[in-house]
């Protein structure tokens, strides 16, 4: 969207070509060094050429030659021109002027002499035009890009022009020179004579040093009329003027050499018909190809730099213990502190949750040895409302299957657990029980819906300053759940790296499941968190992680198994606990005002007539 805009909002720039060719000068008549006729001679006076068309002096000439100081473009000082701004002032400027806001002032101008407004054109031409060639080529491309479509097709030819002008007069000005050499030492003919290395001219002075020798020799022994001297004559007097006549061919090819220009124009600028810059074609497909792949990129930085747990496969090969399964997301209509369900067990409510805590139930039975596990903690690495929930769905899932489950809330953060927010009997009678002023019975609690299943908030007492709950209270509150007839024990502990508790009420059970918040928890506290429970031998079981968006795991293949039925129970508690033996028997239960009264297969027993 902003290279759209800005691919219409730019100021537009248009660029005129114009080529000239550089004639090759491999053959010299009279050159005088061999090494000068390679192609490096031509490659370095390409370069050179080059060099010249980009010099200040030879852009002074277009400048005077187009009287561009009279240009406000590329003089500042010019007559209509503004006072020059930076390059930060014109970018405001012109921004100001899109928008309509531009009441800047015009300021006082002061001119400065002509020599250095010249020069303020020159270096404005200067990065308008660009010369390349391509390989070894002798084209050189002339691209000069400006605001102005017909002023730079102008320029572009009269750059062009005024270098073939000036190869012209270069060598006008060569010819002069060598014609002064010329007169300096005794004329033209004698000059060549003694400076041409031509093969002819070297082969013609030698047989005119021998047949010299052999005049001198036969001289000595014969008059100047004897045939011998008048023949070695003839012969010396034809040579020479086979030196004459090579020399003048020579001259006149030079004198033919030096009226040509050693360039010539081969393609003339026209006019451009369409902006170079900005090209919306090519800019908002680049832009997008650009962004993309940024977006491509950072998505893979976030990706890699992002540790947070998502994937059970992922907490196996950190800490080589199984996860137990994953607990969807439960809705917020469920999470909401309105919302009020006549079995008070809100995860049941929503079945995928219950199947999931159900399927971790299962998972954390028996330990390697095939033992049952009768007291399993419950903990996490760090503090989230659902973490209380999916333990309270565990136990839930253990009453359903027929065991007597007691569950025991440790952990003083505020959860989403209703029945543990409004529980019917106060938080005092557990500091009594700990005194041993009130019995267990009088603590446990237990829901019309699911008899086999009794609980204990016992935060208050983990929580006062001198805490009631210390080791041997602990031990005690466990045997006495187990003597009382609980088969099951679930442990609910405050998070490993925010509390010590949890660390400390490792040795007392036989199991530990920790939680892992999906997308929230990172390897980093991971790590840390089961650190700081095997520092006290805790039985790890494996994990669990909760707070799942089912679509989005499923979209990213994190893998593992999350339900996503859809399935709405029937109104009240309709399933009950199921048999020892698997069979599951359907009642319907209803709520009523009187204290519950566990079934005779599922309810605990003790001496002291506890539950």
């Amino acid at each position: 969207m902003l290279s759209a805009i800005a691919s219409f909002t730019l100021p537009k720039t248009y660029t005129a070509i114009s080529e000239v060719v550089l004639e090759r000068k491999d053959v010299r008549p009279f050159a005088t060094d061999a090494s000068l006729t390679s192609l490096d001679r031509d490659r370095s006076a390409a370069e050179t050429e080059m060099d010249v068309l980009q010099s200040r002096q030879f852009a002074g000439r277009v400048v005077d030659r187009l009287n561009l100081t009279d240009n406000p473009d590329f003089n500042p000082y010019a007559r209509g021109a503004t006072q020059p701004l930076s390059i930060g002032g014109e970018a405001l400027r012109h921004f100001q002027r899109i928008f309509g806001i531009d009441r800047s002032p015009k300021s006082v101008r002061t001119l400065p002499d002509l020599k250095a407004q010249r020069d303020r054109a020159i270096s404005s031409l200067l990065p308008q035009f660009n010369v390349s060639r391509t390989g070894e080529s002798l084209a050189v491309k002339i691209d000069v890009s400006n605001p102005d479509p017909k002023l730079a097709q102008k320029i572009a030819n009269t750059i062009a022009n005024l270098y073939v002008e000036s190869s012209l007069e270069f060598k006008q000005d060569e010819r002069i020179a060598d014609k002064q050499r010329a007169l300096n030492t005794g004329g033209a003919v004698g000059f060549l004579r003694q400076s041409m290395t031509q093969p002819l001219l070297v082969t013609l002075r030698t047989e005119e040093a021998r047949l010299l020798q052999s005049r001198a020799e036969i001289s000595a022994k014969f008059g100047k009329n004897h045939p011998q001297m008048i023949d070695a004559d003839s012969q010396l007097a034809g040579v020479r003027r086979m030196i004459e006549d090579e020399v003048r061919r020579i001259l006149l090819d030079l004198e033919a050499e030096a009226l040509k220009p050693s360039a010539r124009i081969v393609s003339a600028a026209e006019l451009p018909n369409s902006p170079s810059f900005p090209q919306a074609s090519i800019i908002v497909p680049a832009a997008f190809a650009g962004s993309t792949l940024l977006a491509f990129l950072l998505a893979l930085l976030f990706e890699a730099t992002d540790t947070r747990i998502r994937s059970g496969q992922r907490t196996a090969q950190l800490l080589r213990i199984p996860n137990l399964g994953y607990v969807p997301k439960i809705p917020k209509k469920y999470m909401s502190h309105g919302a009020r369900r006549s079995s008070c067990i809100p995860d049941w409510s929503n079945v995928t949750s219950a199947e999931a805590e159900r399927s971790i139930y299962m998972a954390s039975r028996f330990s390697e040895a095939k033992q049952l596990h009768r007291v399993v903690m419950v903990t996490s690495c760090r503090h989230n409302i659902a973490n209380a929930s999916t333990a309270w769905g565990i136990a839930t899932a253990a009453a359903a299957d027929g065991r007597p489950t007691a569950f025991v809330n440790l952990d003083f953060h505020q959860h989403s657990v209703p029945c543990l927010k409004s529980m019917g009997r106060s938080p005092e009678l557990v500091e009594r029980y700990l005194n041993n002023e009130a019995t267990l019975f009088d603590v446990v609690q237990t829901i019309p819906a699911l008899p086999g299943l009794g609980f204990i908030d016992a935060t208050r007492a983990m929580t006062e300053p001198f805490r009631l709950v210390d080791s041997d209270k602990l031990c005690e509150l466990i045997v006495g759940l187990k003597q009382s007839g609980y088969d099951f024990i679930v442990l609910h502990a405050p998070p490993v790296l925010t509390s010590g508790d949890a660390t400390w009420l490792a040795p007392f059970v036989d199991g530990v499941i920790l939680m892992v918040s999906w997308g929230e928890t990172t390897e980093d506290q991971l790590l840390a968190g089961v650190s700081q429970l095997r520092m006290n031998h805790a039985p790890l079981i494996g994990t669990a992680i909760n707070q799942v968006n089912p679509e989005v795991h499923k979209r990213h293949r994190y893998g593992g198994y999350v339900i996503t039925s859809k399935r709405v129970p029937a109104g009240g508690w309709i399933r009950s606990h199921s048999r020892g033996n698997g069979a599951i028997a359907d009642r319907l239960t209803k709520e009523t005002n009187t204290a519950p009264v566990l079934s005779a297969r599922a309810a605990p027993t003790s001496s002291s007539n506890v539950v």
